[in-house]
């Protein structure tokens, strides 16, 4: 599902946003500090909210806060790879379906 951080589009499980969520909540400090500051100018994203991109810190961040990025860089190119491989996994049984009817009215 699609989300907001840092202001860029980023697709998220709703496990993962509760784990930003809580993130962001530990490294709250009223009034200066707010957790989802840590997120800013860390990561691009295209326009499906997949990561493309990790950037390196220009401010002080927490190394949590770079591993959670890292993850779900990572969790985001599995999801995708497993989607392609169902795709085409489902058009080869399609296929073969197809073959298997051809045949068999041959018969």
């Amino acid at each position: 599902m699609l989300r907001v951080i840092d202001h860029k589009r980023i697709d998220l499980t709703d496990q993962e946003w509760e784990t930003y969520n809580n993130i962001c909540k530990s490294y709250d400090i009223p009034p200066n500090q707010q957790g989802k500051d840590l997120f800013v100018d860390l990561f691009i994203t295209d326009e499906n909210g997949i990561i493309v991109s990790l950037l390196p810190p220009t401010r002080q961040t927490s190394f949590e806060v770079m591993f959670f990025l890292a993850n779900i860089f990572h969790n985001q190119h599995i999801r995708l790879m497993h989607k392609q491989v169902d795709d085409v996994c489902k058009k080869i049984l399609d296929k073969l379906a197809q073959l298997e009817s051809v045949a068999n009215n041959k018969k």
